[in-house]
């Protein structure tokens, strides 16, 4: 086991860390995926893990657009792995303060080297979005979908080669005002896009204007603003991606992509009675329903009793107060 595992296992048994997506909060439950990412296999109650999700998160943040596209949608593993410098800045539209970290994930390239089938990296770069809730800094990983201090994110990952944008920097750009002055602005639907209509040619429009200011933007001063704009911005939010993430958000239409619990659960007392997910193919749906059968109540002793404590809270007045 690598040293990410060991310190991504102690944080989740010592509440440091709680997951606002719902599939990364199943993944790290100890649930599984066939090939076929929507299979999914329940781990039977003894190779169950310790993990919390706060759907409140999402719920209570205002349905903001990144440039069209629906944020709370955006910021969830499905649409974000791979896009996380793109993601972090539509993140950031929620709050007044914050910094836009990109590093270096020295930690996490050990074992992504060791279970990746591909060509191997020697680094692993990164971007997350740090904002202080309650008087502390915290992370908030669009990739993981999980948001735990910084401390602890320190210690999982191991972080190196930190370069920084603080809110104050980005938000004076234009390319950030551009994108700050359509979060309240939808994007085509479907029918609109396959009907080539007035108002989706005119998102082509701004797609492409936004393609073009990420290109050409300049900073002698502080050229790594330069290159996160030139190169991480742009290679993550340009309009080939957006096409995916608008087919994706199509077929969520058509109910294929999954809608998240709206209550708050921790895997050791609500996994049972979780009905969400299940198998697809026929041979895992038996092995689900088998595991089910054999949950057995965990023996309450000194030794295994579980702290149900809140690390942090995140209402609605929070967000209000930050944005």
């Amino acid at each position: 086991m690598t040293e990410y595992e060991i310190n991504l296992n102690k944080a989740k048994e010592n509440d440091k860390i709680i997951y606002y997506d719902y599939l990364a909060y199943k993944r790290a439950a100890g649930w599984n995926t066939t090939i076929d990412n929507t299979d999914w296999i329940r781990p039977s109650f003894y190779k169950l893990k310790k993990a919390r999700y706060n759907a409140d998160f999402l719920q209570n943040l205002p349905d903001y657009y990144f440039l069209g596209f629906p944020v709370k949608y955006l910021i969830r593993t499905n649409f974000s792995r791979g896009h996380c410098h793109a993601c972090v800045v539509a993140l950031s539209l929620y709050f007044k303060d914050f910094y836009i970290v990109t590093c270096k994930l020295n930690k996490y390239l050990e074992y992504y080297n060791e279970h990746t089938e591909g060509a191997k990296l020697t680094d692993f770069e990164h971007t997350i979005l740090v904002t202080n809730i309650d008087g502390k800094n915290f992370v908030i990983d669009t990739t993981g979908g999980f948001i735990t201090d910084l401390e602890t994110y320190e210690e999982i990952f191991g972080l190196d080669n930190l370069k920084v944008i603080s809110s104050d920097t980005i938000k004076n750009t234009d390319i950030y005002k551009y994108i700050e002055s359509r979060k309240c602005t939808i994007g085509p639907s479907k029918d609109e896009e396959l009907h080539n209509t007035e108002s989706a040619k005119e998102y082509d429009k701004e797609l492409e204007n936004y393609m073009n200011m990420c290109k050409s933007y300049k900073n002698e001063e502080f050229k790594h603003l330069e290159d996160f704009i030139n190169r991480c911005l742009y290679r993550t939010s340009n309009s080939n991606r957006f096409y995916h993430w608008r087919i994706r958000l199509h077929y969520r239409q058509n109910n294929r992509e999954l809608e998240y619990p709206t209550r708050n659960m921790f895997s050791i007392d609500d996994d049972k009675g979780d009905m969400v997910l299940d198998g697809r193919c026929k041979s895992t749906i038996e092995r689900n329903k088998q595991a089910l059968e054999n949950y057995y109540e965990p023996v309450v002793t000194q030794e295994i009793l579980v702290k149900k404590k809140k690390i942090f809270s995140f209402s609605r007045n929070d967000i209000k107060k930050r944005a």
